[in-house]
């Protein structure tokens, strides 16, 4: 498995894909709900965010993992520290560790630019996700309350120090 940055807009529509895939049975929103790839893509461009590619033996790009600045306005924290907003793997390749190949390969790139600290959320219910980012070292940074898409959906927050 190779891991490297993706290219735009050569890899914009195979990312688009396999994103749409992976969070196609999602049962609180779709990925339109939540995630902009017009952002994502401006964000690439001013080096204020990553999305890495995983590519199979066939060069299929088969998963990718997007992660930015938290947010400038709040100084160093917010340079410093990056949040994953997607990381999806197509669905026919789940299970075989695609997924920490890239949180490892973002997390590589991530301390070559000095980034001090990841996290990443999810629904407080998706002990999938959850389980997922503590295998690779994340550790509970907190919850709140109905923070995402109303009542009963709240979110939980994982951070590790890089």
């Amino acid at each position: 498995m190779k891991y490297t940055k993706i290219t735009i807009p050569d890899d914009i529509n195979t990312v688009k894909e396999i994103a749409t895939l992976a969070f196609s049975s999602t049962p609180d929103s779709t990925i339109k709900d939540w995630f902009s790839f017009d952002v994502m893509e401006k964000n690439i461009a001013h080096s204020e965010g990553v999305c890495i590619k995983a590519i199979d033996e066939k060069n299929n790009i088969i998963g990718v993992i997007y992660a930015q600045q938290e947010n400038p306005i709040n100084g160093i924290e917010g340079i410093e520290k990056w949040v994953i907003i997607l990381s999806a793997v197509h669905p026919k390749a789940t299970g075989k560790g695609i997924g920490s190949g890239l949180l490892n390969a973002l997390e590589k790139y991530a301390r070559k630019i000095n980034i001090k600290k990841m996290f990443a959320f999810t629904n407080k219910g998706d002990t999938q996700v959850i389980n997922f980012y503590k295998k690779n070292g994340y550790k509970d940074a907190g919850w709140i309350k109905d923070y995402q898409y109303g009542k009963n959906n709240s979110a939980v927050f994982l951070l590790k120090y890089l």
